[in-house]
Parts: structure tokens; C-alpha cells; sequence
């Protein structure tokens, strides 16, 4: 983003580029499922775009983290401290940063997902993908809860957002103990490497559905304050 469409933003209210920040995030993290698919059908040049894609969201949320923490005006009068603000764009910016780390490490080993789990491993990733929209979605709620000065009924909204966020958090888990189930049923027909770094893909996946509920979290403790 230009400097002069950040300041643009700015001008419009002090948490538009939060706002800005969280769809990119949210587009980064919907990325995902199309490089798992990708890797499903051994589109490999598909992967690579997709991977592609993921690294340039990742930055431009990256950029945009760096300008709203230069710019978002330390005297400014906010509902809530500036403080507070910043820490929760730290945890949406965790979710794009755990998605190309995940696309990384797949791409770097030319990844596959076994056929015996793959039917598990997409509903696992898709559901862990969910959550993470749910929580950019949230945060999209931000600049509505600013003008309401983080009380009356969008407060409540935001509320019933979190807990439908929670939820599917817990969905994600339940569907990560499934897969972890199926591929100890298949390590013995894959290499033991494989084997560790699947394990390793799985743990980061349900990460990014554990860091996406911490940011529905956090913006309630803003209602909260």
C-alpha cells in the first residue's frame, strides 16, 4: 500500500487500516485451502502460484503492520489505549505469518498428503481456514465498534462473532484429532521423515485456528475495557 492510500485511510478514521490490514490477512488465510487443493491434484504449478499469492499477502500485511505502528497518532483520543490497538494487530498479522510458514515447509519438501488421510486433512484444513475468517471478519466489525465508542449492541455483536469463533476453534480441534488418528494409522507406509514433518504440518494448522481465536479474544477484552 502508498503511503498516501495509507494516510487516506487514516484520515477516515483511525482504525480503517486495521480494518485493511485484517481482509488482507483474512485473503492470505483463504489462500491456504487453495494450495492444499492445489497439492491434492499434484498441481504443482498451481501450488506455486497459490505460494506465490501467500507471500505476497503476507508482505503486504507485513507493510501495512509497520505503517499503522509509525502512524496511528500517540495523542489521539480513543475509546481504548493505542496500546491495546496495536497488540491485536500483532495477533491478526500471527495468521498470515503461519500460513506462509506452512506453505513454506510444504513446498520446500514438495509435500504430499498420503490419499488414506487426505479426505480428513482438507475438512481439517478448512475448518481451521473457517476460523481464521471468522477472526479477520471480526476485526472488520472494528471500525463500527470505534464509532460506538466499544459499547451498545455492535458490542453485543461482537460478542455472538467470538463465540461463533470459539466454536469452530473447537471444530478445528476435533477434526486435528481425527487426522492425527488416521496418520498414525498410515506411518508405516511413509517414510519416517515424512512422517515427522506431517505431524509438524498438522500442529501448525491447528495453530493457526488457536491464534485466530486469541485475536476474537482480545478484541472482547477491548469491548471489556
Amino acid at each position: 500500500m502508498s503511503r498516501g492510500s495509507f494516510l487516506d485511510l487514516l484520515a477516515q478514521s483511525p482504525v480503517k487500516p486495521m480494518l485493511e490490514h485484517a481482509m488482507i490477512a483474512g485473503n492470505c488465510t483463504d489462500e491456504l485451502g487453495v494450495f492444499i487443493a492445489a497439492l491434492n491434484k499434484n498441481d504443482w504449478q498451481g501450488a506455486i502460484k497459490s505460494r506465490e499469492r501467500i507471500v505476497e499477502l503476507e508482505h503486504e500485511a507485513d507493510d501495512l503492520k509497520r505503517e499503522i505502528r509509525g502512524h496511528l497518532p500517540k495523542s489521539l483520543f480513543l475509546p481504548v489505549p493505542r496500546a491495546d490497538l496495536l497488540d491485536l494487530i500483532r495477533l491478526v498479522d500471527r495468521l498470515p505469518n503461519t500460513v506462509k510458514d506452512i506453505s513454506g515447509l510444504m513446498m520446500g519438501r514438495k509435500m504430499q498428503v498420503p490419499e488414506g488421510i487426505r479426505v480428513s486433512f482438507t475438512d481439517f484444513v478448512t475448518k481451521a481456514v473457517n476460523t481464521a475468517r471468522q477472526a479477520s471478519e471480526s476485526v472488520e466489525r472494528l471500525d463500527d465498534l470505534f464509532r460506538a465508542a466499544f459499547r451498545g449492541e455492535i458490542a453485543k455483536t461482537l460478542g455472538v462473532l467470538v463465540q461463533r469463533l470459539d466454536a469452530l476453534e473447537h471444530e478445528t480441534d476435533e477434526a486435528e484429532i481425527a487426522v492425527r488418528a488416521e496418520l498414525f494409522a498410515v506411518e508405516n507406509d511413509i517414510t519416517p521423515i515424512e512422517v515427522v514433518f506431517l505431524y509438524e504440518v498438522v500442529k501448525e494448522i491447528g495453530e493457526l485456528a488457536d491464534r485466530a481465536q486469541q485475536v476474537g479474544h482480545r478484541l472482547l477484552m477491548l469491548v471489556a475495557k
